[in-house]
């Protein structure tokens, strides 16, 4: 035996110095090696993890389920990628307001540095000096916009022009279009003062057709970012992606090159002037790093944001709304009692008109909390090792919040899957404060740039609607309430409504 030992070791010194200290170095590297409590979570399959576990799932949904199994704090494993998911408000509030500087970074994805151009944009650029930087721009941007009366006037106009078109429909009609067309209109009014008159304009084709087709094909993500070898050869639905996201950013560089043409510092017209002065304030500083943060490619991206963000958000949260007050006739009949107290035939709307429409707010955060639109919100990235929960999560640890869990937490909400807007009003029928476990526009340092638009032209664009009609679904048809899609974006799917005006 000793002899077949022997003749087993290496003859040289050096291969045996290189094979002793391998084996004393793995030893101590296992011996000495930082110990991580992590999250437990549900197991899957080797190489691909859960990923067949949830899709043509309600993604959402299933989270929720696992996190009755697992606790409110749990790993998943997608392909490559390992993501903790957060589903109940304690854990929540902690990773996003009491260490909201360790959670405030955003996942290294392969789609989503293509797609937003080397990770130029605000929602998902990795936390830091330059993300600061253009956020700053753009809620300086967006403040201007809210100042005075511009977001009333939109509202205003978008609904005369939606409620016009939508009374020449006879008979019962799908009115998602023309919400599309609506919250399209409060969109580009606001980045490029454009308003479309109809389906058929340019800006409607432009930025809702083409987000359309971007959202069908986007669906439940992409494998790139699970499986890196399809990297190499992509698949045919991220190349139509690519394809059509490269559509709507050369349609923005077109609307920025044309504001610089006709740019005036002293008459800002929009949210793309204010972009265009901050970029010529840098230039005008000498300031060669600062200069190089707000290049015209950040400025694409940033509108890019807003116009993805801002679109498919409100539009599907109003579809939810309108369905809702169909759905439930006595609900709606308080609501049409109180907007009629409020805004005139003439449907022109004002900001200060939000704070005599308590019950349609209420009603607006109620299917917020039903059907939160974004349920599982954009992932995060712990910018170092950290905890939450009582475990560990190491250095790059991708988050996930799940909004949909928060929002049906039997223990933060009664009769949680009831729909009640008078959860939300006080003894004297006023918004009280917002609930801890109502989260639909995230918290801490990446909350939702543009919640303090989508807030009141929401509100103020729903309170029109139902000034203007009265809603039932078509005649013989049902809707079970349920989401209809499977992607990142939860939907009602198309119904029709009979809509019947009451001016």
């Amino acid at each position: 035996m000793l002899e077949c030992l022997t003749q087993l070791w290496p003859e040289s010194v050096v291969t045996q110095a290189l094979v002793v200290g391998s084996v004393v170095g793995l030893i101590a590297y296992n011996l000495f090696k930082k110990r991580y409590n992590l999250p437990p979570g549900p197991k899957g399959w080797p190489f691909i993890g859960n990923l067949l576990q949830v899709r043509g799932t309600l993604l959402f949904r299933k989270l929720r389920e696992w996190s009755k199994i697992y606790g409110p704090v749990m790993t998943i494993q997608l392909g490559t990628l390992k993501a903790v998911i957060l589903s109940r408000i304690d854990v929540v509030t902690e990773a996003l307001v009491t260490r909201q500087a360790d959670f405030a970074g955003r996942p290294d994805t392969y789609v989503g540095f293509i797609l937003t151009e080397g990770g130029n944009d605000i929602v998902n650029a990795s936390y830091g000096p330059r993300w600061k930087l253009h956020r700053k721009i753009a809620s300086k941007a967006l403040r201007h916009y809210l100042m005075g009366d511009n977001l009333s006037r939109k509202v205003s106009q978008t609904l005369n022009i939606t409620t016009k078109l939508m009374r020449k429909e006879q008979g019962a009609f799908d009115p998602f279009p023309y919400l599309s067309l609506s919250i399209s209109n409060m969109m580009t009014g606001m980045l490029f003062n454009k308003i479309s008159e109809d389906l058929d304009s340019e800006y409607y084709k432009a930025y809702v057709v083409t987000l359309d087709e971007f959202m069908k094909e986007a669906g439940e993500g992409f494998l790139e970012d699970s499986i890196p070898p399809l990297r190499l050869c992509p698949t045919p639905r991220f190349r139509r992606v690519a394809r059509v996201s490269k559509k709507i950013s050369d349609a923005i560089r077109k609307e920025i090159a044309a504001h610089k043409n006709t740019f005036n510092k002293d008459e800002m017209r929009d949210f793309t002037d204010a972009l265009i002065q901050a970029q010529q304030e840098a230039g005008e500083g000498d300031d060669p790093v600062l200069m190089s943060q707000i290049t015209n490619t950040h400025m694409v991206m940033t509108i890019f944001d807003l116009v993805f963000a801002g679109t498919e958000t409100s539009r599907n949260t109003l579809h939810w709304c309108l369905l809702t007050l169909a759905l439930h006739p006595d609900i709606q009949k308080k609501v049409h009692q109180e907007v009629d107290s409020v805004i005139g035939p003439d449907l022109n709307v004002h900001v200060s008109d939000r704070e005599k429409l308590q019950y349609t707010d209420a009603v607006i955060h109620e299917v917020m909390r039903l059907r939160t639109v974004v349920p599982i919100g954009v992932a995060h990235s712990t910018l170092c090792d950290t905890t939450v929960g009582g475990y560990d999560l190491p250095k790059g640890t991708m988050v996930i919040i799940n909004h949909d869990a928060l929002h049906f937490d039997p223990d933060q909400w009664e009769d949680v899957n009831a729909f009640k807007p008078e959860r939300f009003l006080d003894s004297d029928g006023k918004m009280g404060p917002k609930p801890d476990s109502w989260l639909p526009f995230s918290a801490g340092r990446r909350v939702c740039l543009g919640e303090t638009v989508a807030k009141p032209e929401i509100h103020l664009f729903l309170a029109g609607i139902l000034r203007a009609f009265s809603l039932s679904l078509a005649p013989g048809t049902h809707h079970d309430f349920e989401p209809q899609s499977t992607g990142a974006v939860n939907t009602p799917g198309r119904y029709k409504l009979v809509m019947k005006s009451r001016i």
